[in-house]
């Protein structure tokens, strides 16, 4: 029986454990002192074979002790991940399955992870409930417990992953009532929002963080890129171009963006040259920085210059972007 080689990246991850006995109320099993110590037995000979990549060995080994102990989740866990290195899909979802529903508290990963690994949406939501079935065992346990940190993370993943914005954002609540507000939590409301195509609630989850840290360059970035979306004033977006070059004065995007935007609007050409000079003596190849400045030059009638570093541009381009699109038509635009 050959089995991937890539299954010890799979099992030593998660093998490195002492196993636990307890079962779910109504799946206990009673057995005896010799049948506990072989079990023991057992399953440290599979751990050990494992190491070894003697995954046959370790797979017969698993099974003993599944044969003595039906319900323990690891020991299911852990042969479903032998299962699915051996490309026995099926059958390591229905034991992954059956090591969730002996210990949900515990054992959701795989089967969540599995079943959202899918093109398909039914069993995307398949892994939802999973997911939500172990956050209810894990809120109703132990008081002094917390719903574990990558049980959110991943619940947060999987709406995200499936489109259910709102519920995203309630996981993002908690997550940050355990660990804190911060730079990643904004972070993720922002890229929700977006996604969600809700470009102002986006802008206020990046302002609530720059009231924190207002000279953190990268939620610059994000509002800038939210207000040239969302259509904000020239006066704005020029004010927002100077502030991040304020704080990173060598950021080759905003320059080429903020220069466009001078060409575009009848702001300072001289002041838009300077900086689209910078930035392609920075990258001479890239299409977009040259078009900008091929565009400015004849913005101030120096049309065969403009042609020139715009033919640099199509060369430069990627047959299929639509940034070709947009530089041929500054071409035909000057040739008319």
């Amino acid at each position: 029986m050959k089995i991937y080689r890539n299954i010890l990246v799979l099992l030593l991850g998660c093998l490195f454990f002492v196993p636990t006995y307890a079962q779910n109320e109504g799946k206990k099993e009673t057995i005896t002192t010799e049948q506990e110590q072989q079990f023991t037995y057992y399953w440290y000979a599979a751990r050990q074979a494992i190491e070894k990549e003697q995954y046959d060995e370790a797979l017969a080994l698993l099974e003993f002790c599944r044969a003595i102990k039906p319900n323990d989740g690891h020991t299911l866990t852990f042969l479903g991940l032998i299962y699915q290195g051996m490309g026995q899909e099926n059958r390591a979802l229905k034991t992954f399955q059956e090591a969730f529903e002996a210990d949900p508290y515990d054992q959701w990963y795989q089967y969540s992870r599995l079943l959202l690994s899918k093109d398909d949406a039914e069993m995307n939501q398949a892994g939802i409930r999973v997911l939500e079935k172990a956050y209810q065992v894990q809120k109703g346990g132990d008081k002094k417990k917390k719903v574990e940190q990558s049980l959110l993370n991943t619940m947060l993943s999987a709406y995200v992953h499936v489109g259910e914005w709102k519920k995203a954002l309630a996981i993002q609540d908690e997550l940050d009532r355990v660990t804190g507000y911060d730079a990643y939590s904004a972070l993720t409301r922002y890229r929700i929002y977006a996604m969600w195509n809700k470009p102002k609630k986006a802008i206020q989850a990046v302002d609530t963080y720059l009231e924190i840290d207002p000279n953190d360059v990268r939620f610059l970035l994000f509002r800038l890129e939210l207000m040239e979306q969302t259509g904000a004033k020239i006066k704005e977006l020029y004010a927002m171009y100077e502030r991040i070059l304020a704080l990173d004065p060598h950021n080759l995007m905003v320059m080429n963006n903020y220069a466009y935007h001078l060409a575009t609007h009848k702001g300072d050409l001289k002041k838009a040259e300077r900086m689209s000079a910078i930035t392609i003596k920075e990258e001479p190849y890239n299409p977009v920085y040259l078009d900008t400045y091929g565009w400015i030059l004849h913005m101030q009638g120096q049309d065969d210059l403009a042609l020139f570093y715009l033919g640099r541009a199509l060369y430069n381009v990627d047959s299929s972007s639509k940034t070709r699109d947009e530089i041929q038509k500054h071409i035909d635009s000057i040739n008319k």
